[in-house]
């Protein structure tokens, strides 16, 4: 009895032996071969308790080592497939990081169908600063995107852009929808002062229609807001063959002063553009003008003929102005110097014979274009010129100017000059007014954004966010300011021009506030705007003033 149990143990331990060889071999091929398998043994036989099978060669301690050397094998491949899926993974999460930045740059919408990680903010839609080749100015007002994508600025999605878009499948036939309203409050000290007003105005109420026929043939139509009736913005096709040379024909913005030709007014660090820009600016007339990109687009220029008149439909004279800009980026490939990547350098000259009524006739602060008239009521007129008067002569206008964006930082500075001629009345002779200016401007994001140039801004934690997977915050907050100068020559007084009893031939302005940024689409300007007169001016009948202040709150949506 005891030797059947003696031999069914030993049974028992070879096919336990046997059944873990046969399931190691399923994982890993053994060095060697383990032979056939044993058989069974007829009843009442009995074996030597050191061998096993038909191989008198192959013991259980043998048996036993292997699968200990099979057990270290699998071990090891364990250990390797581990590692294999953890690279694997990681791998993995980069790609999908590299194709959420990519398909966030070219897709046309978000896709609600995607997954979303709310435990994560949403990565920002503009490309990186430090990816982004060339931080060219906003010359299209943004309504245009490029045929082209800019090499190492990627094409911007219709999210980035804003506004509705209609195309065909092909994209050379694109309809694409802007709306700009800006809403604002103006209270003047003092509060009884003529013929400021404090109230609440409509600065802008705009329509963009921008797109492109055929994909070289661009186009933009736009109207502006009118007491009644509706006026022309921008009406004009850009034929865009390459980026080193395009040609605009219609009425746009002349290719004048940085902060009116590179930067739209909905990205400007103060409510409205310099004091010298809002009065003297030829801002829109119709013309021609060549433009584009050179030497990788390091070098921005334009050059053009344009109707004389400031702010024109139509001309009043034979004569034309001839503007010309350029704008460059000497270190924006720079690896030596990082921190001037972003610095712009440049300047812009236009010069022309005028014959016409002057545009302004009265020169003011707060004001919003050079007709002096937008909100005429909510600014403070400086300097009115007397009843008569004509433009008449040669007028020279320019500047220099300089950028520099660098993380949240931005600043801007222009030195601007030049002269026109004016006649006291139709029969008076031509007396050459001088005109010189200058404006410092700075902003900081004390949330956190970047910037590496004024275009449209996308906080990092959007007040209203506009997508899935943004964390909501108190939005994004740049603390600005600028003081801003125009001085004109006193010819204007000595000629008959103007009064000298009554006006002041210069003025400066000192702005501060706060611009808040909800999401990409609505701002909001806070500002204290303090105006300071050379000498007293008219203000109230028989009352003079040598300073303005006015508290600015507006509101503007750009979608």
């Amino acid at each position: 009895m005891r030797s059947r149990l003696t031999a069914a143990r030993s049974w028992g331990g070879v096919l336990v032996v046997w059944g873990g060889v046969a399931i190691g071999c399923t994982l890993v091929r053994a060095q060697e071969p383990l032979g056939p398998p044993p058989s069974l043994p007829r009843a009442g036989a009995a074996m030597a308790p050191a061998e096993v099978g038909d191989s008198p060669g192959v013991t259980v301690e043998q048996l036993a080592e292997r699968l200990l050397e099979m057990e270290r094998q699998n071990q090891a491949l364990a250990e390797e497939l581990m590692r294999t899926r953890a690279e694997h993974s990681e791998q993995m999460q980069l790609i999908l990081q590299r194709l959420d930045e990519v398909s966030g740059r070219i897709r046309i919408g978000d896709d609600p169908e995607l997954p979303v990680d709310d435990a994560a903010p949403a990565a920002p839609m503009p490309a990186d600063p430090a990816t982004v080749e060339t931080p060219v100015p906003d010359y299209t007002e943004e309504q245009l995107a490029p045929v082209d994508p800019i090499p190492g600025y990627p094409r911007p999605s219709i999210a980035e852009l804003g506004g509705f878009l209609l195309q065909s499948d092909e994209g050379k036939f694109r309809l694409r929808i802007h709306y700009e309203s800006q809403i604002e409050g103006r209270f003047w000290d003092p509060i009884d002062q003529q013929p400021a007003n404090s109230g609440i105005f409509l600065p802008r109420q705009r329509i963009f229609f921008s797109g492109n026929f055929t994909r070289p043939i661009e186009y933009e139509f736009s109207i502006n807001r009118g007491f009644g009736t509706l006026n022309i913005l921008n009406a004009f096709v850009n034929l865009h063959f390459d980026d080193r040379f395009e040609l605009r024909l219609g009425r746009f913005f002349t290719p004048m002063f940085y902060d009116q030709f590179a930067i739209s007014n909905y990205w400007l660090l103060t409510p409205e553009r310099s004091i010298f820009t809002t009065n003297l600016s030829l801002n829109r007339q119709f013309g021609a003008m060549g433009w584009g990109y050179l030497f990788d687009k390091r070098l921005d220029y334009a050059a053009g003929v344009f109707n004389g008149s400031r702010n024109s439909f139509e001309a009043f004279n034979n004569a034309l102005d001839l503007v010309g800009y350029v704008n460059a980026r000497p270190f924006q490939q720079s690896e030596g110097l990082p921190m001037a990547r972003f610095l712009n350098l440049g300047a812009s000259v236009a010069f022309g014979r005028q014959d016409q009524p002057p545009v302004p006739a009265s020169f003011r602060i707060g004001g919003g274009s050079p007709n002096a008239d937008i909100p005429g009521a909510g600014t403070v007129p400086f300097l009115i010129l007397n009843r008569g008067v004509q433009e008449r002569g040669d007028r020279l206008i320019g500047s220099v100017h300089a950028a520099y964006f660098h993380q949240s930082l931005s600043l801007i500075g222009e030195w601007q000059y030049g002269y026109g001629g004016y006649a006291a009345s139709p029969a008076a002779g031509s007396t050459r007014v001088p005109f010189s200016g200058f404006y410092v401007a700075g902003g900081y994001f004390l949330t956190g954004e970047e910037v590496e140039r004024r275009t449209r801004l996308y906080p990092l934690r959007p007040l209203i966010p506009t997508r899935k997977g943004q964390r909501r915050g108190l939005g994004a907050w740049e603390l600005t300011g600028r003081f801003s100068t125009l001085a004109m020559g006193e010819e204007v007084f000595n000629a008959g021009l103007a009064d000298r009893n009554l006006w002041s031939n210069q003025a400066a302005t000192t702005e501060l506030g706060v611009n808040w940024y909800w999401n990409e689409y609505v701002k909001i300007y806070m500002f204290w705007l303090h105006g300071g007169f050379d000498d007293p001016v008219l203000y109230a009948p028989g009352r003079f003033q040598e300073t303005a202040d006015m508290f600015w709150l507006r509101f503007q949506l750009y979608f």
